[in-house]
This record gives C-alpha cells, sequence and structure tokens, in this order.
C-alpha cells in the first residue's frame, strides 16, 4: 500500500498564529510570499526595543503590531484542498455595510477587545506626493514613530480626528480595500 505524497509546498495554504501580551490571540491567512518575508524579519523585529512596530497583509487587511506586545507567534499551515477550515481573519465586512466605509480595529495593550472605527477608502492627494491618504499616512507614521510618546492619529467617516499613544497601541487591523492595494497594484 503506497504512502500518499506530501502535499507540495504551493498548495499549501499559511498562516501566522499569534498571541499578545494583552491576552490577544488570533491567526492570519497569508500568502505564501508574505510568510516567507515574515519567516526572516520578525525574529529581527523581536529583539529590538522600544516602540518598533512591523506590518503584513493577510489575505483581507494590513495588520500592524507592536513587536514588544508580541509574545508568541508561529507559522502553521493547511492543505488548500482542505475547506472546512473557517476564516480565521474574522472579516466583519457584510454587505450591510456602507461600500465606502469599513472597520479598523485599534487593539491596546491593557485590553484584548478592540475600539472599532469606520473609516473611508484612503485618496491619496495628487498635489502631495508624501500624503497616499489617511489610513497609508497613518502606518508610516506607525512605522517611523521612534518614541513611545508619539502620537498616531487618523481621522474617521465622519471627519472625527482620533488620537493614539503609539506606545499603547498592541495590534491594528486595517482592511486592505481601505488602502486601495488593488488599484495600487494596478497602477504599478
Amino acid at each position: 500500500m503506497a504512502k500518499n505524497p506530501l502535499p507540495s509546498e504551493n498548495l499549501k495554504q499559511w498562516f501566522i498564529k499569534y498571541r499578545l501580551q494583552n491576552g490577544l490571540e488570533g491567526c492570519y491567512p497569508l500568502f505564501a510570499s508574505e510568510k516567507e518575508d515574515l519567516w526572516n524579519r520578525l525574529p529581527k523585529i523581536c529583539e529590538d526595543k522600544g516602540l518598533n512596530f512591523f506590518e503584513f497583509d493577510s489575505k483581507t487587511h494590513r495588520i500592524l503590531i507592536q513587536s514588544s506586545q508580541l509574545i508568541f507567534f508561529r507559522f502553521l499551515f493547511e492543505p488548500l484542498y482542505n475547506n472546512a477550515s473557517p476564516d480565521p481573519d474574522n472579516s466583519q465586512d457584510t454587505d450591510e455595510e456602507d461600500a465606502s466605509s469599513y472597520a479598523v480595529k485599534v487593539y491596546f495593550t491593557d485590553n484584548p477587545t478592540p475600539i472599532v472605527f469606520h473609516v473611508d477608502e484612503d485618496e491619496p492627494d495628487c498635489k502631495d506626493e508624501g500624503n497616499e491618504g489617511e489610513m497609508n499616512n497613518f502606518i508610516y507614521y506607525a512605522l517611523n514613530a521612534h518614541e513611545g510618546e508619539d502620537l498616531l492619529h487618523f481621522t474617521d467617516e465622519d471627519g472625527e480626528v482620533s488620537f493614539f499613544k503609539g506606545s499603547n497601541i498592541a495590534l491594528v487591523e486595517i482592511p486592505l480595500k481601505v488602502l486601495q492595494a488593488e488599484r495600487l497594484l494596478n497602477d504599478a
């Protein structure tokens, strides 16, 4: 009786499972290329001290995690032909939501329950090359903040500005649709 061959690498669906200091646990689906990049970056990122966010894309969200809050991560895989697995991304986009408004979840270091903000799609300012849109700018400043007291901010769909102390953010989930990733890829 012959053994079934192992699934080939390209038939695997990769996931990153994590736990943060605030008790939040989760699992995001990853593209194979994103998994390889994280595999190489995460150990180095987690060695750095101070305010140090890293980002990656799941299949539906851009994720920002403060490395000092990450206490566990693991790469998992499942074959693509296994459809029984639920979407670990816990995407909340439904047909009932306004098509131009998306839920951004901000998890803080002291609580595993997010505060949810509804934001519009990013609209880059063609007059200002450095302005890629509200949430893209938020990501840029989070990745480039150097002090724990740095304030990060973004404007929600109602035009209200929220400010966050960078050191108190554990994780941020931003739907890729907000960042207009598809449009940016098509323009490239």
